[in-house]
């Protein structure tokens, strides 16, 4: 199942124009900026359109449907979409988090710590996978976005140092569990 959800992830065309452009704004960010986190800051929309096209994409055409004829179990099926993303995600978001710290060495001679990096890396793959989980809750890409989106950029300003901060904390506790109500739900509604 989880190379079936890969295949499927890879050969989207909107997977790799989204991840260029991650990429591509990341390095544009980080010459301007000349700070590495804060180019992430923005480049984590990228990351949040990827995860939203990752569940969101099957619900457009009505693929979903022969997804789940094929893969009748829809827990395992979802689980092996989530997968198959951190396996996408993971050397992206290290590429992203890498491009950053070199990109800073060379415009201002200083040099990221590698958990720095570790800690960029995990911080997108979960905002990745939050996009993924509302996505299959909201079921449309444009949504989900915005959904997400407006909490990273909007609410988490307003509400720092609370449950709702958008740090990597704090998308530990929230990601995993807006993944298994995305999981309950998937499970229990149409296609």
């Amino acid at each position: 199942m989880i190379r079936a959800e890969l295949s499927k992830l890879l050969s989207l065309p909107a997977t790799w124009v989204t991840l260029g452009w991650t990429l591509a704004v990341n390095v544009l960010l980080t010459f301007v900026i000349a700070v590495g986190g804060s180019a992430v800051a923005y480049s984590q929309a990228g990351f949040v359109v990827l995860g939203a096209l990752a569940t969101c994409s099957e619900y457009t055409g009505g693929q979903i449907r022969t997804t789940l004829t094929v893969m009748p179990r829809r827990v395992h099926q979802l689980t092996a979409k989530y997968i198959a993303l951190v396996a996408l995600t993971v050397p992206a978001a290290l590429v992203v988090a890498l491009s950053g710290t070199v990109i800073t060495m060379a415009v201002l001679g200083s040099w990221a710590v590698p958990w720095e990096v570790a800690e960029v890396t995990a911080y997108v793959t979960l905002v990745t996978l939050l996009g993924a989980a509302v996505g299959a809750l909201v079921r449309h890409t444009l949504a989900a976005v915005a959904l997400v989106i407006g909490y990273l950029f909007v609410v988490t300003p307003l509400v720092q140092d609370t449950v709702f901060a958008g740090d990597v904390v704090t998308l530990a506790f929230w990601t995993p569990a807006f993944l298994g109500i995305a999981l309950f739900v998937h499970r229990l509604r149409d296609a």
